[in-house]
């Protein structure tokens, strides 16, 4: 009788951690909204003129779409698109992206609205800029780490998410869109010739996955 609760024990036991970890398991894989290699959820969102924004309307517009989910009274966020649009601006594009700021601050009133749009002409930066004051979109995409970029191609798949500003991240970040756009320096002659698989002319291949 004894050896018979002691093999009952062990099995609930190993019952149980079996459903832990399964549950585990999937609250991980499940807890975003998007994944890698998958189309994003759709949204719509005011911009901060007041217009309506919906994602889907992109779709087949641009060869790279961003993301960026960024706050004003986060240092690194503002950092973040600033260093963006140097990028961007030191690169010949041609139009194939569109850059989205997602600001987060909540319960915005009109004044604070007002002061957003000053900030960031001033700063002479013009992307698009939505207003998430509910973070409706925010939870949508579990969004945890101020500034998160996320990558999509023309068909909105998620290509890339980058959460949190780190230096050697961001490095990584414009290497890979540098591949995807096939961007060049401004001032660089565009070659004829096939580029190799090095890094001869600045832009090394993508990270494993692309």
């Amino acid at each position: 009788m004894i050896f018979w609760l002691r093999n009952n024990k062990s099995i609930l036991l190993t019952i149980l951690l079996i459903i832990a970890f399964s549950v585990s398991f999937y609250s991980s894989v499940f807890s975003s909204a998007f994944r890698i290699g998958f189309p994003t959820p759709t949204f719509n969102l005011k911009t901060i003129e007041g217009e309506t924004f919906n994602l889907e309307d992109y779709k087949e517009k641009q060869k790279l779409l961003i993301l960026y989910f960024y706050n004003n009274e986060n240092k690194d966020s503002v950092y973040g698109i600033e260093e963006l649009a140097k990028y961007f601006e030191a690169h010949i594009i041609e139009e194939k992206y569109q850059v989205i700021m997602i600001n987060t601050n909540e319960d915005l009133k009109e004044e604070d609205i007002a002061q957003i749009k000053e900030f960031w002409i001033d700063k002479k930066i013009s992307f698009t800029i939505l207003l998430d004051s509910q973070n409706e979109v925010s939870n949508l995409y579990n969004i945890e780490v101020l500034p998160t970029n996320i990558l999509l191609d023309k068909n909105l798949v998620v290509k890339r998410a980058y959460p949190g500003l780190i230096s050697k991240q961001q490095s990584i970040m414009f290497q890979y869109i540098s591949y995807f756009l096939d961007a060049k320096e401004k001032g660089t002659p565009q070659k004829d010739t096939k580029k190799d698989d090095g890094c001869g002319d600045g832009v090394c291949p993508p990270p494993p996955g692309y």
